[in-house]
């Protein structure tokens, strides 16, 4: 099994559409059409049925797409496990949180981290865009409400 036919499958799964993958892979819409192709084809399946405003997952592509979340967060553990070149953390890690928040609070203490690990890059997105932890659309979100469904880790950072 191709893990690169995988992760497009998931990005088809998340945006909806071959162009919203294809961004988001830095790839051309028939790269992605073709992946696709090739995996139903190694599947034996119809992973996804294709509609005027995009594509939806079909009834085989809704049983794969636990299997490969799960392998994608495994890849990404061992990623995280990885250690880095220069030895501190490294990588994207993309922050929601409210636009005050965010700018008041959050943005300073961001800059200092990313001065004392050069490796690491923060993206700061501001919120109410509901933002998708399942999609990747963010690796950490500050809200003022709980998140009412997921797969998450929630801490308490404060009773106020």
């Amino acid at each position: 099994m191709d893990w690169d036919n995988l992760r497009f499958f998931l990005e088809l799964a998340r945006t909806g559409t071959l162009a919203g993958a294809a961004r988001r892979l830095g790839v051309e819409h028939t790269t992605v059409s073709r992946r696709i192709q090739a995996l139903e084809k190694q599947m034996g399946a119809t992973l996804f049925a294709r509609e005027a405003g995009g594509h939806r997952l079909a009834e085989a592509g809704r049983h794969l797409l636990p299997s490969v979340e799960a392998m994608e967060a495994a890849v990404l553990g061992v990623e995280r496990a990885a250690p880095a070149p220069g030895g501190g953390p490294s990588g994207l890690v993309r922050v929601g949180a409210t636009e005050g928040f965010g700018t008041l609070i959050l943005a300073p203490h961001l800059a200092c981290l990313t001065q004392k690990h050069p490796q690491l890059s923060i993206d700061l997105l501001a919120l109410p865009r509901m933002l998708h932890l399942s999609r990747r659309e963010a690796d950490i979100i500050i809200s003022l409400e709980r998140p009412t469904r997921g797969s998450v880790i929630v801490v308490r950072l404060t009773d106020y």
